[in-house]
Order: C-alpha cells, then sequence, then structure tokens
C-alpha cells in the first residue's frame, strides 16, 4: 500500500494508503479536500491520523485534548467540514471512523464544532446540510457571537 504521509513522520497502524483517499483540490471556496476512492460502511474505521503534535493551533490542526493539538496539513487536516458528517474523530485514539455509509467519489466530511473548543479562523458554512448552523467557530463560541466574528 502506498503511503499519503511523508516519510518524516512514522508510520503508525491504520494510517490511510493512497489506494482508499486522495487529497484534491474541492473549489475556489473550500480549497482541499479529502476524495474517498473506494466504499466503506457506517462504523468502518477509515484511517488514523498522524502529524506534529504542539501545543499551538494551527490551520490544518485538530484538537487532542485542552492543550494539544496534532497539526496534520498533508492529510487528516484537509478533511472537510460538514454539519452533517459522514465521519467523525475520536481524539483518543485518533481514529476516524464513518458514521454512515461512503461511497466512492465523496468527500469526506467531520463537523469541526465537535473537536475544537475554538477555530483557528471561524468560517460561514455553507454545507448544504438541514442542519447547517451557518457558522462555525468551534464548539465553545455562542452561535451569536460568532456570527458577529
Amino acid at each position: 500500500m502506498t503511503r499519503i504521509y511523508p516519510d518524516h513522520l512514522p508510520e503508525i497502524p491504520d494510517e490511510p494508503h493512497a489506494e482508499d483517499f486522495r487529497v484534491v483540490q474541492v473549489d475556489e471556496n473550500r480549497g482541499l479536500g479529502v476524495l474517498v476512492l473506494r466504499a466503506f460502511k457506517a462504523g468502518d474505521v477509515l484511517f488514523r491520523m498522524n502529524g506534529v503534535l504542539t501545543e499551538e493551533m494551527t490551520l490544518h490542526s485538530l484538537q487532542m485534548d485542552d492543550r494539544w493539538h496534532l497539526d496534520d496539513p498533508d492529510f487528516a487536516g484537509r478533511v472537510s467540514h460538514c454539519c452533517d458528517p459522514n465521519s467523525r474523530l475520536d481524539p483518543t485514539t485518533r481514529l476516524f471512523t464513518a458514521l454512515k455509509d461512503i461511497e466512492a467519489g465523496d468527500l469526506l466530511t467531520m463537523d469541526y464544532d465537535e473537536t475544537e473548543d475554538v477555530l483557528f479562523r471561524g468560517f460561514s458554512c455553507s454545507c448544504g446540510a438541514e442542519t447547517c448552523r451557518g457558522y462555525i467557530a468551534g464548539r465553545s463560541v455562542a452561535p451569536a457571537v460568532a456570527h458577529v466574528a
């Protein structure tokens, strides 16, 4: 299997492979995203996130706990946001799991408000989900405050 992560990161169990996923340009507004290349069933483990552990939040880091962020500009940091996502990250195990069936050709999505207290940069959401919250800034940012930001 072909690695997605660069050689400077140690190989870890369950890391993503190029046969299953590809980082692609989604569009001008959303930038890069993760395209799924084969079908997964709800409940399947998709991959384990890799990266550099840091106390500093970055644009492509995911919050692991109150202190640590895992910076992953190469892959997991490219998973797109959706208010009704098809995957979720367990920060304790760093595993991404399918929340619903995912077909080849789908974009991999997660709910950023589920893992981040505060986002590096909040944004107006246009994910199209019936449950779209309209503005995403992190779970500790009150919606009324987020819209003013």
